[in-house]
Parts: structure tokens; C-alpha cells; sequence
């Protein structure tokens, strides 16, 4: 890794799955073999700090790398601090945790791989460094190698044999009860999701039965109005106008006889006085137009009111 990153090349996949051994493993005397990294499908060619499309498995990415995609050399260093853990632990990252509950943990800083507690100090050190939220103090892969070499020669040679087997199968108990608690809090927090989820469903029943109701109540109002103007308007055509009888004293109508009627009297002392006499104007001219041996005529007549004949 130290040399790809002076290449400079990142990984962005680096994980056990992506790390073999070159020859097969001597129980009797372990040391000296050899590991090659594969799988450089996801690699890129890295000047800075880049975005890039996302890549990887969630529990060895970076946070920043499952946020906004953001690859570095620290990221790298994310992932190898999650490979030392596997290969001083022996377990499986963040087993039996959901992936996207692991993505959304790690993002947010809320979860972390367990160090356990009777881990040496240099290791235990190197992993927090390693998983520094801060990408750019992560330590670079010289760093690590030249910790690594130190502790080659301080601390692995005075484990006594068997001892580092027996300290594994303690951190994996430890590691274990440590997931039992994550999966116990995740399965709470799944069981409480799933209660808003349903409290969320049947409130939107409610608010979808009470639109519905008041849709409801809004026809009836409108079929009861109708009705009501139907009633009104039936009444109306029905019964004549009351006209209110106006108060105050009135002489009655001469026009009323003695005996209460409303007969109105005969006209008493009425004569007709018309003059006919004929039109002298129209006699001359038909005389005129006679004397041409057109047909005969006949006088007219007109009528005279008193006063104008001097009658």
C-alpha cells in the first residue's frame, strides 16, 4: 500500500477479501509469507483529495467516503485499520449488523468497530489513529510500517506461545457480547421504527376518513339547502301576497251605494249631441272627377261636436 500510494494509486477497496497469501501457512512456524493485494477493479489514479463514484463494502469504507463519495489516501488507511482489526480479532466486521444500518452508523460517527479492552496499547493506538474522523490526520502507510516494524521488535517476540490464541478467543467473546448489544439496540430500534411507521399509517386513515367525512357532511349540507329552497319557492308559488291593510281613517268612495255595494250608479240626464252633415270640400271634387265618366260617387259624411257648428 505504501508503494501505490507513491505512485500514486488508491485501492479504494482494500479489505481481506482483496488480500492473498502467496505460499500456504506453517503453524509451526509462522512469519515470513507473503501477501498480495488484488482486486484492482475499483482503483483509481489520485492526485488529491477527489470525488469519485462510490465503491467499496460498507464496513471497511471510510465516513466521508460513504457520505459524499470523497476518496483520499485516507481512506486507504480507513480500510487497513479495519483489516487489522479482522486480523488481530479473527472476526467478521460488524457480523449479523444490517449494511445499511452500518453505512448510516459509521457516517454519522455513531458506530465504531470494538477495540477490546486487553488489547495492546500500540495496536489498540494504531487502529484509533487509523479511524481519526479527520482523513488528513489519519497517519500515511510509511507511518504505519515503521510502527509495525517496532512493535515486530518489542512486543510479539515475548508473547509466550499460545498466548495471543487464547487472547483472540477472549476479544471475540468480548467483540461478540459487544454485537449482541448493537443487535439488541438495532432490533429496538427497528421494533420503534416500525411502531411510528404504523402510527403514521393510521394517522393518515384518520385524516383520509375525516376528509372524506367532511366531503360528506359538505353534500348533505348542500341537499338540505336545495331542499329547503325547493320548500320555500313551492310555498311562494302557493299563497297569494298578504298586503297589509294601511291604517288611518278614509271617506269612502262616493262611488258606493247606500247599501254597502261597489256598484257604480247609471249616468243620469246624458245626451248625445252629434251633427252629421256632408263634407262640402270632397262634394266638389268628386263632382270634377264624375264629369270624366268615371264611376258614380257617393257624399261623405262628417261628424261635428256642439260648440263648433254653433249648435
Amino acid at each position: 500500500m505504501r508503494y501505490l500510494h507513491a505512485v500514486p494509486v488508491i485501492h479504494r477497496d482494500l479489505k481481506s477479501n482483496n488480500v492473498l497469501l502467496a505460499e500456504p501457512v506453517d503453524p509451526e512456524a509462522p512469519g515470513g509469507n507473503t501477501l498480495k493485494i488484488t482486486d484492482f477493479g475499483l482503483a483509481r489514479e489520485w492526485n488529491r483529495t477527489t470525488k469519485m463514484s462510490a465503491a467499496g463494502t460498507y464496513a471497511w469504507m471510510a465516513p466521508e467516503v460513504i457520505k459524499s463519495s470523497t476518496f483520499s489516501r485516507g481512506s486507504d488507511v480507513w480500510s487497513y485499520g479495519v483489516l487489522l482489526w479482522e486480523l488481530l480479532t479473527g472476526e467478521v466486521p460488524y457480523r449479523g449488523i444490517d449494511g445499511l444500518a452500518v453505512a448510516y452508523g459509521v457516517a454519522v460517527n455513531k458506530l465504531t468497530l470494538p477495540i477490546p479492552s486487553t488489547c495492546p496499547e500500540p495496536f489498540a493506538q494504531l487502529m484509533a489513529e487509523c479511524w481519526d474522523q479527520d482523513p488528513h490526520e489519519r497517519p500515511s502507510f510509511g507511518a504505519v510500517l515503521s510502527q509495525l516494524e517496532a512493535l515486530e521488535q518489542q512486543g510479539l517476540a515475548e508473547l509466550p506461545p499460545g498466548s495471543f490464541h487464547s487472547l483472540q478467543d477472549d476479544w471475540q467473546l468480548e467483540i461478540q457480547a459487544m454485537f449482541d448489544q448493537l443487535r439488541a439496540r438495532e432490533k429496538e430500534l427497528l421494533s420503534r421504527e416500525e411502531e411510528l411507521a404504523r402510527a403514521a399509517v393510521e394517522q393518515k386513515c384518520q385524516e383520509e376518513a375525516l376528509r372524506q367525512r367532511e366531503h360528506q357532511l359538505a353534500q348533505w349540507e348542500l341537499e338540505v339547502f336545495e331542499r329547503e329552497l325547493s320548500l320555500l319557492l313551492q310555498q311562494a308559488a302557493r299563497q297569494p301576497p298578504l298586503l297589509k291593510r294601511r291604517r288611518g281613517t278614509f271617506r269612502r268612495a262616493k262611488s258606493k251605494g247606500r247599501d254597502g255595494g261597489d256598484r257604480i250608479s247609471m249616468p243620469l240626464d246624458f245626451k248625445h249631441r252629434i251633427t252629421v252633415q256632408a263634407s262640402p270640400g270632397l262634394d266638389r271634387r268628386n263632382v270634377a272627377e264624375g264629369g270624366a265618366g268615371g264611376s258614380p260617387t257617393f257624399p261623405r259624411f262628417r261628424a261635428i261636436q256642439p260648440g263648433k257648428c254653433g249648435l
